[in-house]
């Protein structure tokens, strides 16, 4: 079964495939079972000895939420990739202090210059992968997605599920009292999985770029978010047209934020907008929500829920036959006067 979830989830294709046979929802329940099962066999490659490392593992516990879900990131991970050449394993390991301490130039012995090259590796791979699976999103969409693939806490993620912590080689001040902030063990295994990503891809100048977009692509396939939360809504203007249903002489429609802070789950900013009208009879009356990454969008999600309430059907009608008294009186006050002037 660990093998099934492994072939099936660690390739966008079959990943791809499975979604479209089975369904997102229940794609999703699988992914789960993967998970579970995962956690008790992971592929995980041995990438050199751990002798002479700062172990920060046990200290990472002491910290609540170092790198919040990065277990259950851990779903079907592929196997690790080796590095080809041993002195930029070492260095992909290598903390800029800890070079320091044994009298070696920074940019050469430490895991910077790789970090800075595998920032730039990481981001083309990420933005390939993005720009193929999600054709129909605009440009901001798809840099959202890019921005939420590649952050450091994504990355640090897979640096933690892969061991890197019992590997690098971090200064003692890391672990010893109060220990490093968060946001720099964040950013600290962030950085180091950019490292690993330039090493392999340096450490075979022939395949190197193609192993590591193939091991990135099963990395992220799995976790992409379905373009249901991404994509466009698919009635543009839905707030003239619900203007147009209800809208009258004195009549308002607003669109209010429902939440005082937005909310904020895996990265990604969700707003809460909701559409109220006074009028015809109704004060600040709630109309429909929507949700979406812009209060824009979900402006428009909330007018779109509006047009298919039964109180707008309700105000429509109430609209509807005012505008036809107003009309009837418009042509009677027209006939009278046609009359008079004859």
């Amino acid at each position: 079964m660990f093998q099934l979830c492994s072939e099936i989830f660690g390739s966008p294709q079959l990943t791809s495939e499975s979604t479209a046979l089975a369904g997102q929802d229940i794609t999703n329940a699988a992914l789960k079972i993967g998970q579970v099962l995962c956690s008790k066999q992971m592929v995980v490659s041995s990438f050199g000895s751990s002798s002479g490392k700062t172990k920060v593992s046990s200290e990472l516990s002491k910290i609540p939420n170092v790198i919040p879900h990065f277990e259950s990131l851990a779903i079907a991970l592929p196997e690790l990739p080796p590095i080809r050449d041993p002195t930029l394993a070492k260095m992909t390991f290598t903390h800029r202090h800890s070079a320091e301490k044994e009298g070696h130039c920074v940019s050469e012995e430490s895991y910077e210059r790789l970090e800075f090259l595998g920032d730039a590796y990481v981001e083309l791979i990420a933005s390939r992968l993005i720009y193929q699976k999600y054709p129909g999103l605009p440009p901001g969409r798809l840099s959202q997605i890019r921005e939420s693939s590649v952050r450091n806490e994504t990355l640090g993620s897979f640096a933690l599920a892969y061991k890197f912590d019992e590997r690098i080689n971090l200064p003692s001040s890391y672990v010893e009292g109060r220990g490093a902030p968060r946001k720099l063990l964040i950013k600290t295994f962030g950085d180091v999985f950019e490292a690993y990503v330039a090493a392999v891809i340096l450490s075979d100048p022939q395949n190197g770029f193609a192993t590591a977009e193939a091991w990135l692509v099963q990395l992220w396939t799995p976790r992409l978010p379905g373009n249901e939360d991404y994509e466009v809504p698919k009635n543009k203007f839905a707030k003239q047209d619900l203007s147009k249903k209800i809208m009258g002489k004195g009549v308002k429609v607003e669109y209010k934020v429902e939440e005082e802070q937005p909310i904020k789950t895996e990265g990604k900013i969700w707003y809460t907008v909701g559409a109220y009208v006074t009028g015809w009879g109704w004060e600040n009356f709630h109309l429909g929500s929507g949700k979406a990454l812009s209060t824009g969008e979900a402006g428009i999600r909330a007018a779109m829920q509006a047009l298919v309430s039964p109180l707008t059907a309700q105000i429509g009608v109430v609209k509807r036959d005012h505008d036809a008294k107003v009309k009837l009186e418009r042509e009677q006050q027209a006939a009278i006067t046609s009359s008079e002037l004859e």
